[in-house]
């Protein structure tokens, strides 16, 4: 399910390209399909906890997904800018439920091992979205349209369900010792880290293609079907990711991860070959497909205990970097260009590291 979640995630940032084309909307009108997805993701950042002790954890999950089939059937059937981006919307909230779910039940099922258990589940997640770029690709290939490549995912819910219905979806009782109430402030230290890795990976995800396109001169189905080197570039980087993160510190991997992160940025940047951009978009993948898991991991083992909660939090913390950070690259691409824009990684990038150096001075302190 959490690879279904990634697949119609990224739809938003792969079809916007079309999007643009079918409806005239400008850069800034595109990314608020991103924009939408994230605001929706929002609300359910703030509401899942509270969902969750009042529904039950297994009836949550499967609520979120009806949710999200829902809102991507009606972008499908949008024609209209303003259809489309309520549809997204309501992907965003379903989204979001489900993602906090999926996130806190293996927390708490894995422990200790969570890294490995967030890390491998965010591989079959990065598989997902290689599958989209393939299906976008294939379907324009056979003239079948990008609707039809979502359309068919949304099979998907009610196999897994037939399937594992019987399977129990609940919350642990929290441990006799947990503290009650706030989560602690380097908690929130490390969400920051997680707002500037998202902001990152979204600039690229929301407008790679778009970049790709403008940057080398090809046509928008090549584009989309050369981001399937990002994509597989993230089904490598989290696959050897989830291996080291059984013997390595996770924070030490978002710095190894950030540090590639940054050079496959400047190969992209400076891209004006389709080479040259497949070369780019690897790095950037195998890089920003381990931001994302490390970052939440470091996150809520911060917050023993109360897993629900952080992963709910870090849910809106991402969610807001997803509304902000396409939308103000989308704005700022109209004013100046793509490429300029697009220097708002760099800077999260640095600040990432920079909130990561004080997360690991924290923990040294706690343990001294």
């Amino acid at each position: 399910m959490l690879a279904w979640f990634a697949y119609l995630q990224a739809a938003p940032g792969l079809v916007v390209v079309h999007l643009r084309d079918e409806l005239g909307l400008s850069y800034a009108v595109g990314g608020l399909h991103i924009a939408a997805f994230a605001a929706g993701s929002m609300v359910a950042g703030g509401i899942s906890a509270t969902l969750e002790r009042a529904l039950g954890r297994r009836t949550l999950f499967w609520s979120a997904a009806v949710v999200m089939g829902a809102g991507a059937a009606g972008l499908t059937a949008g024609r209209v800018a303003a259809v489309t981006i309520g549809a997204v919307l309501v992907m965003g909230v379903g989204g979001g439920l489900l993602l906090a779910t999926v996130q806190a039940a293996l927390a708490d099922h894995h422990g200790e091992r969570r890294a490995v258990a967030l890390a491998e589940a965010n591989v079959a997640a990065s598989l997902a979205y290689l599958a989209l770029a393939g299906a976008l690709s294939l379907t324009a290939a056979l003239h079948a349209g990008w609707r039809v490549a979502l359309l068919v995912a949304l099979v998907i819910p009610p196999l897994v369900w037939w399937s594992n219905r019987a399977l129990a979806i609940d919350a642990p009782p929290p441990p006799p010792d947990v503290v009650r109430g706030r989560l602690p402030r380097v908690f929130w230290t490390a969400a920051a880290v997680l707002f500037c890795v998202t902001a990152a990976e979204w600039c690229v995800t929301a407008w790679g293609a778009t970049f790709v396109e403008d940057a080398t001169r090809v046509s928008a189905d090549v584009a989309v079907g050369l981001m399937a080197a990002y994509f597989g570039g993230v089904v490598v980087g989290r696959a050897l990711g989830s291996r080291l993160a059984r013997r390595t510190d996770p924070a030490r991997l978002l710095a190894l991860a950030l540090a590639v992160t940054a050079v496959g940025f400047a190969v992209l940047w400076l891209a004006t070959t389709s080479a040259e951009a497949v070369a780019g978009l690897s790095l950037l993948g195998l890089g920003l497909g381990n931001l994302f898991p490390m970052s939440v991991s470091v996150a809520v083992a911060l917050a023993p205990g109360r897993a629900a909660l952080a992963s709910s939090r870090a849910v809106g913390v991402t969610a807001s970097a997803v509304l902000l950070a396409p939308f103000t690259v989308g704005t700022l691409a109209d004013a100046t260009s793509l490429r300029a824009a697009l220097g708002i990684v760099p800077v999260a990038l640095v600040l990432a590291a920079v909130g990561l150096a004080l997360v690991r001075r924290a923990d040294v302190r706690a343990a001294g």
